[in-house]
């Protein structure tokens, strides 16, 4: 018959767990200048816990010792932990992406998916070429974000801006559907047409702007 395990003294119990956490920082964490969900999630945890005082006097003196960063990237990281949760991570790992763009196409990361074009991507290595290509496609179509030193456009210039573009969007539509265009193209359009289509239902699914609407 198997002997009970025996219950380690808590002071050893810590300092297995923090090999443990670095174990798994230095397999999952810094590669390419990348880190993963896993690796974010243990520095957070290393922080937060203060196992990291085992084994050095302090949080700047532990990281480039043991994690070979520096305590500021490591405080970097764990506030985009903090902030926007796995999904950056998981994006980045596949292709590079600031903060700042994330945050602009942060509503289609659901799931561990990225959801583009009817399509649900999901966020592994096996999809790598669909998701760089899907956020690059985004990166062409999106708007730029406002200068940071500038502040936003207050909602009634937005709202004003929004209704020329919409305008112009739906010229633009009228104007190459009357075009003598060939099939390809045609059918190009009518695919582009659809998909804005479908973007704005889901706009108005989410936010219920047209509560009338019997799409809503």
């Amino acid at each position: 018959m198997d002997q009970p395990v025996p219950e380690l003294p808590a002071e050893l119990a810590e300092v297995l767990k923090l090999g443990e956490v670095l174990g798994q920082n230095q397999s999952f964490t810094i590669v390419s200048g990348r880190c993963s969900a896993a690796g974010a999630e243990a520095l957070l945890r290393m922080r937060e816990s203060r196992l990291y005082l085992r084994c050095a006097s302090s949080w700047k003196e532990f990281c480039p010792k043991y994690l070979h960063i520096s305590g500021t990237q490591a405080d970097r990281i764990i506030r985009m932990w903090q902030q926007y949760g796995p999904g950056i991570f998981e994006l980045s790992q596949l292709t590079r992406i600031s903060p700042e763009f994330y945050r602009t196409i942060e509503p289609l990361i659901k799931d561990s998916a990225l959801h583009f074009n009817d399509e649900a991507i999901e966020l592994d290595p096996e999809n790598a070429g669909k998701v760089a290509d899907a956020v690059a496609e985004l990166r062409r179509t999106m708007p730029p974000a406002p200068p940071k030193d500038k502040p936003a456009p207050a909602i009634p210039d937005r709202m004003s801006a929004l209704q020329k573009l919409c305008q112009t969007i739906v010229f633009e539509f009228h104007s190459l559907a009357g075009v003598n265009v060939d099939g390809e193209a045609r059918r190009n359009l009518g695919l582009t047409l659809k998909g804005v289509a479908i973007a704005l239902q889901d706009v108005n699914r989410q936010h219920g702007l047209y509560p009338n609407d019997p799409n809503a």
